[in-house]
């Protein structure tokens, strides 16, 4: 246990590049790089690492990645799902108002669901773990030439891969909702070049769902369309700050009532034509929703990890293997604006 504890602080501090030296011999030694380089070799160092050291070497990479990726998912995917772990084999409930009936419960897989009434309140939804799988692959040779970059630039995409594994899931389930029918009609509005009119109305029902600021969470494209609307929609309410935001933030954080938040969305290709998520597509759901957020992300138990050496190309394959359940609860607490003239 103490063990895992200092190799788990050990991959923090190389991340953060917050690496412990100390002077030896009047010179500054870096211990924690030595000591990844260590590691590194022991692994790798003599060919075809062992299925035990390969697997703990990974089990290293994957509980650093962890920790990283875990302010990743609630900064963007917390805003819009209560985000929870649990035991494996601990039985989760999900809480609904009474207002939102069955036709709009929606799990990863499609599986069947059911509802027990306990008061006129609420009634509760059992989570259901389903097997989920993302991960990657490295070169042994980039380990053993710069280790302190390999490990940096692996934990890093290991970490996006999670967060991206997520807001594929929750995307699933919106075009899955869309083509059903399930998301009122009030709380949609798709079309090409959209007006701030057009955002406004969906902004204003759900305002009227919890009399809090709604959240719109899209891609900057899609953000700075309706934010550049704002000077021509508004002239006449223009102040000072908002001014200022136009004129100096990078991505606008605030349209009408609305506050904006950009997803990580980037280029997948070497031309910078294609990013990861769909830029014309974005998400709104009202403020002060405490236990009513539209989605719900649970995950069971702990991960496990498995590899897979090419000795030919000295490349290892990893898998990482969990159970989770992602689940649209309330389409009625959700908003969405499509713009197809939206470009990346």
């Amino acid at each position: 246990m103490e063990k895992t504890k200092l190799l788990k602080d050990l991959g923090l501090r190389i991340y953060n590049n917050k690496m412990i030296t100390r002077e030896v011999e009047g010179e500054l030694v870096n211990q924690d790089e030595k000591e990844i380089r260590e590691i590194c070799n022991r692994t790798f160092g003599l060919g075809s690492p062992s299925p035990e050291n390969l697997h703990l070497f990974n089990q290293f990479l994957v509980e650093t990645a962890e920790v990283i990726a875990k302010p990743r998912v609630d900064a963007v995917l917390g805003l819009l799902a209560d985000v929870s772990t649990v035991p494996a084999g601990a039985v989760k409930m999900y809480k609904l108002p009474k207002t939102t009936e069955g036709k709009f419960l929606f799990t990863a897989k499609g599986t069947g669901v059911d509802l027990v009434r306990l008061s006129p309140e609420e009634v509760n939804r059992v989570a259901t773990p389903q097997s989920m799988t993302y991960g990657g692959y490295y070169e042994i040779t980039t380990f053993r030439a710069d280790p302190v970059k390999a490990f940096r630039d692996a934990v890093d995409s290991l970490a996006n891969a999670k967060v991206e594994y997520y807001f594929d899931k929750v995307y699933e389930l919106i075009t899955s909702a869309l083509a059903n029918g399930d998301i009122p009609e009030n709380n949609k509005n798709v079309g090409s070049n959209l007006t701030l009119a057009d955002f406004q109305k969906v902004e204003q029902t759900m305002i009227r769902l919890t009399n809090g600021r709604p959240i719109f969470v899209g891609d900057i494209s899609l953000i700075n369309h309706f934010a550049n609307l704002i000077p021509v929609a508004q002239k006449d309410l223009l102040t000072d700050d908002i001014r200022e935001m136009l004129r100096e933030e990078l991505i606008p954080t605030k349209i009408s009532k609305t506050v904006a938040v950009s997803i990580p969305n980037t280029w997948i290709d070497d031309k910078n034509s294609k990013v990861r998520f769909d830029q014309k597509t974005g998400f709104m759901f009202p403020g002060a929703i405490s236990g009513k957020k539209p989605f719900a992300i649970t995950e069971f138990g702990t991960k496990r990890q498995y590899s897979e050496l090419d000795p030919e190309t000295e490349q290892v394959k990893l898998k990482i293997v969990f159970e989770s359940d992602v689940t649209l609860l309330n389409a009625r607490y959700f908003g969405i604006l499509k713009d197809d003239s939206i470009l990346a």
